[in-house]
């Protein structure tokens, strides 16, 4: 009699995946949820910082807490290396950028994005050269590298020499709970967080210089002259670098600022929106627009980038961060209701797309091509 097929065994670096999603750790996450549903193929070996509940529901992934190791360099090299030498895995998932030091298993690296090496004004110097000795090493013995657009595809060829077949793009998704909520919980939302009865134009996101938040909060600022009901509700830790006093900056009695909100509470976030508006000069992908438009709010962009490349069919899309033209792009969203449909209905169009499923789907190629070389 045959025995059941063994597992392939996959080490998967999660440090990123915490209590508080973002970035990094929200796209793996995502990725080994919508894997653990649909795919019997894999055994994942998950080393985390901290416990993930959901994945104690699922058969094919063994979790493993290793404590914090004074930062993400000595735990990758650390207690993550030594577990992923004791699990012999047949395929290392690196979501974070790098890989261990000394790893010579087969693995793929997420190459989110190259911003360290196209402006290296926006990072100190010491972490700039840390980043991109550790990326080129990475890159150069990864099997393959994912990034998430054809811009971000483009910028490690130029800045790292790599061969075009090494690499390749994968949209993001949106998760099946980011849909408009109903209205109920939506007034119930806007009263607890005070803006009831307000226009209400969201950011969400850390807060970076290249997302140009003070040119935002300028913009609204002068619009307010018109629509004098409006508010400004961001969502983001300060990390700009050099620092801005962003105290001072959202410091008005129509600006409401929370470092995060609950991960549940992102659908009911984006729903209570008028406009969302994330004005970056630079992103990889640039999740939180997707999660907007899923949630039936149409997002102002900068026409850069990963966000032109991805969004410009459902965006408004502003050439510059210029406060002026900031200005006229969200007076447009609150007053030009036909065009906002005629947006939302070519998102719609495509929203079936953008999901984690699909991104499971080709994420598991990926992981075919680089064990089977199919």
């Amino acid at each position: 009699m045959g025995g059941a097929k063994k597992r392939l065994r996959i080490a998967v670096d999660c440090y990123e995946v915490t209590k508080e999603l973002t970035g990094v750790g929200r796209v793996i996450h995502n990725i080994l949820l919508s894997l653990c549903r649909e795919q019997g193929r894999y055994e994942f070996h998950v080393f985390s910082r901290q416990e993930v509940k959901d994945y104690s529901k699922c058969r094919n992934i063994k979790q493993y807490v290793l404590p914090e190791d004074k930062g993400y360099f000595r735990w990758q090299n650390g207690s993550f290396f030594r577990g992923v030498k004791e699990c012999h895995p047949e395929l290392l998932i690196a979501p974070n950028y790098t890989l261990p030091f000394f790893v010579r298993t087969k693995s793929i690296v997420f190459e989110h994005d190259v911003s360290f090496a196209s402006h290296p004004e926006w990072f100190p110097k010491k972490e700039v050269l840390k980043r991109k000795y550790f990326v080129k090493r990475s890159l150069r013995k990864a099997s393959l590298i994912l990034t998430l657009s054809e811009v971000s595809k483009q910028e490690i060829i130029r800045h790292y020499s790599v061969s075009p077949g090494k690499i390749k793009v994968l949209y993001l998704g949106a998760g099946e709970n980011f849909m408009p909520a109903a209205e109920t919980e939506v007034s119930r939302w806007k009263e607890k967080k005070g803006i009831k009865g307000r226009k209400v134009i969201g950011f969400l996101g850390s807060i970076f210089n290249r997302r140009n938040v003070p040119h935002l909060v300028e913009a609204v600022r002068h619009l307010r002259t018109e629509f004098p009901e409006i508010m400004l509700y961001i969502v983001g830790k300060d990390l700009t670098y050099p620092p801005q006093n962003m105290r001072r900056i959202l410091n008005e009695e129509w600006i409401l600022w929370e470092e995060s909100i609950q991960e549940s509470e992102l659908p009911l976030y984006f729903s209570s929106l008028d406009v969302f508006a994330y004005l970056s000069e630079y992103e990889g992908f640039g999740l939180p627009p997707l999660e907007a438009l899923s949630c039936g709010t149409v997002p102002v962009l900068l026409k850069k980038g990963a966000l032109a490349e991805v969004y410009s069919e459902f965006s408004l899309m502003a050439e510059n961060p210029d406060e002026e033209e900031i200005q006229y792009h969200l007076k447009r969203a609150l007053k030009d209701q036909d065009r906002m449909d005629t947006l939302m209905r070519a998102f719609k169009k495509k929203r079936s797309y953008f999901s984690w499923g699909r991104v499971a789907g080709e994420f598991s190629a990926a992981m075919d091509e680089v064990l089977h070389g199919k």
